[in-house]
């Protein structure tokens, strides 16, 4: 079954041309340049994805995240935006989106990256992802745990500690794929490839302790 998208956008040029380009392989269910108007409709279609814009008319895009998200909505969110700021990349992703992908992106990025996030993965351009890397080496002491969400902090503690996935899943009260997408989002926005990486990681800032203390 193919995975459906909403696409939003504040240029009906952009939808236009964006639709085309998946359509072949995703079930599009509609267009909308209204922030608000996309919202109701992704809560009452449930995509599996929602592409959108980081700057929308009325509405900046990662409010629109944040608020699926406080809707418990299991719709995957992705950026396709001209903003190559990792700032704001960073920002999007620590809200919850699963990708962020610029719009001078190849068609062939586009789709890959849409395939990987409804499989479960993050995808981020590599542009983004090089001006991330650039960004942590220049000012390695920003850094820490703070980068983190409370509940990406918790995750991250039980990782270290030792728990499975399943584990974690029952002390923390959530679904094993949601501790699994948090683990994965910690990966790309701290750059921790393994679960040794994530456990020194979280010994040096004092994680592992907080967690023994529970």
């Amino acid at each position: 079954m193919r995975p459906s998208v909403m696409l939003v956008d504040d240029h009906t040029l952009v939808l236009e041309a964006l639709a085309a380009l998946l359509r072949p392989e995703f079930g599009v269910l509609g267009l909308f340049t209204d922030a608000a108007a996309a919202l109701a409709a992704a809560l009452r279609l449930h995509p599996d994805l929602l592409l959108l814009e980081v700057e929308l008319p009325g509405r900046q895009g990662v409010d629109l995240v944040r608020q699926l998200r406080r809707s418990n909505s299991a719709v995957r969110c992705v950026f396709v935006t001209q903003r190559a700021d990792p700032v704001r990349a960073r920002e999007c992703l620590a809200a919850g989106a699963w990708g962020y992908v610029l719009k001078d992106a190849s068609p062939a990025e586009l789709i890959a990256g849409l395939r990987t996030v409804a499989a479960g993965g993050v995808h981020v351009s590599p542009q983004i992802e090089a001006l991330l890397a650039r960004r942590e080496a220049s000012a390695p002491g920003r850094r820490h745990s703070l980068d983190l969400t409370e509940r990406q902090q918790e995750v991250l503690a039980r990782v270290a500690a030792g728990m499975a996935g399943k584990e974690i899943a029952t002390d923390l009260g959530i679904a094993l794929k949601t501790v699994e997408f948090h683990k994965c989002r910690i990966s790309r926005q701290l750059g921790l490839n393994s679960t040794a990486a994530m456990t020194r990681y979280a010994i040096e800032r004092g994680l592992v302790h907080e967690r023994k203390r529970d």
